[in-house]
């Protein structure tokens, strides 16, 4: 079993593109799951016509706590060792769970870069993208949740954080896929946008209480400047 985890609000054709893109990987037994975060394009009418296992909440969880019901639900799975977490506006070539599986590593992701002529293996840099990672139970058990007390914003940061200072490495590989960075945020009507921009805001101040920073900042990288252990691989998987 390779479940997946997506959190869907609106934007239903990205949605659609991206489970698609999930069913399309090339090993078997990739299996997705949607949280439905109080959409209403018709996305819940459509994981329901199509039969795909999904959950919805109104009002919506948010980032954060939806990332959270998610991985304790498939947690709970005794044979559930590894959950590949996308969001609805990423779309993966159909070799990208296989290829993060090579790497031995509690926590990575892939690149932002779908077009990626250079697809030699190995570490990009130390700087997660979370729109596409791979998270072991390990990693799960041993950093914990995500802070949602930052609903939608900046509780990737504070993870990141918190891992590093348990020497637990977040590796950004060289495995690429497809993302519309925003893609919640351009196609919200003007009120939901700036309601979304305010929470941002809140979220990063929350940060900011528990780090004594922001994200993104020189202060904030300085947190993040411990020796990692080095990332290796397995065997690649085969394609029956």
């Amino acid at each position: 079993m390779f479940p997946c985890l997506t959190l869907a609000h609106n934007c239903l054709s990205m949605t659609r593109r991206c489970v698609q893109s999930v069913f399309q990987q090339d090993i078997p037994g990739v299996e997705p799951f949607i949280i439905d975060n109080d959409s209403t394009d018709g996305t819940r009418e459509w994981l329901i016509s199509e039969r795909i296992p999904h959950a919805r909440f109104s009002p919506q969880l948010g980032v954060s706590a939806g990332w959270n019901f998610g991985l304790d639900w498939f947690f709970r799975q005794p044979e559930v060792e590894q959950v590949l977490v996308i969001g609805n506006d990423t779309y993966l070539p159909s070799n990208f769970y296989r290829e993060m599986m090579s790497y031995s590593a509690p926590f990575i992701t892939g690149i932002a870069d779908y077009e990626a002529k250079d697809t030699i293996p190995g570490v990009i840099g130390e700087c997660p993208d979370f729109s596409a990672f791979l998270i072991t139970r390990n990693c799960w058990v041993t950093v914990g949740q995500f802070d949602d007390t930052m609903k939608l914003y900046a509780s990737d940061c504070d993870y990141h954080v918190r891992a590093n200072r348990l020497m637990i490495p977040l590796f950004k590989v060289n495995v690429p896929f497809g993302h519309d960075r925003s893609a919640t945020l351009r196609n919200s009507p003007p009120e939901e946008r700036k309601a979304l921009e305010g929470q941002a805001h809140a979220d990063r101040e929350r940060f900011k209480s528990k780090w004594g920073c922001l994200p993104g900042t020189p202060e904030y990288s300085e947190l993040l400047k411990e020796p990692k252990p080095p990332l290796g691989r397995r065997p690649t998987l085969v394609v029956p």
